[in-house]
């Protein structure tokens, strides 16, 4: 960071790094696409160090992670230049954290309060049911880790983001067809390594 961005100043094109400067290029040519992959490279990283940070549970980091830049491609066409792009990010990183941090404390609220309740309400799930649930998405979380980085991407955008393939579509680049092809065929091996683990 420059001495002009830690002062607060708004920096001139000349000192943007070169990520920044070839991602406001590729704004310029409305290449969202360029716009996104570089910015994933340059501040991937940083973001999710951020959102670990923010958010204790890493699956909880790592979907606030994924949110940000689902986010932050949407956005893209509608980018001030008022900061940095890096700015700019981990703005929608620190809300999308915030988010997550209320939700967790909301869910931690609700079990505290069923913990302390003389009798537990009908619906809500026992001890067992809770360590089955956990065991459940630890073994899903394996699974997902065996499949090809692109697949598992296409899997979650879908089914834990519930994006549409037209959404996911202009996440990644790829046609819709070939993602809905994607996930389907993926299911099956999920279910497969899901019933090796002993999961139905």
């Amino acid at each position: 960071m420059s001495p002009r961005e830690e002062a607060g100043g708004d920096a001139s094109p000349k000192s943007l790094p070169d990520a920044e400067r070839i991602v406001l290029e590729a704004l310029d040519a409305d290449d969202f696409k360029t716009a996104l992959t570089i910015l994933m490279d340059a501040y991937g990283t940083q973001v999710y160090r951020f959102c670990r940070f923010m958010v204790s549970d890493p699956a909880l980091a790592e979907d606030t992670h994924q949110v940000t830049f689902v986010q932050a491609y949407e956005s893209l066409k509608r980018f001030s230049r008022q900061s940095t792009l890096r700015t700019w990010l981990f703005s929608i990183a620190r809300h999308r954290c915030l988010d997550a941090v209320k939700v967790a404390a909301r869910r931690k609220t609700r079990f505290e309060a069923v913990a302390e309740a003389p009798e537990k309400p009908l619906d809500e799930p026992t001890v067992d049911e809770r360590l089955v649930q956990r065991a459940r998405r630890e073994a899903l979380a394996g699974c997902l880790g065996e499949l090809r980085p692109e697949v598992r991407t296409a899997v979650l955008l879908r089914f834990q983001e519930e994006l549409s393939y037209p959404e996911i579509a202009r996440v990644s680049g790829d046609r819709a067809a070939t993602l809905q092809a994607r996930v389907a065929r993926a299911l099956p091996v999920l279910r497969s390594c899901l019933e090796r683990k002993g999961e139905s």
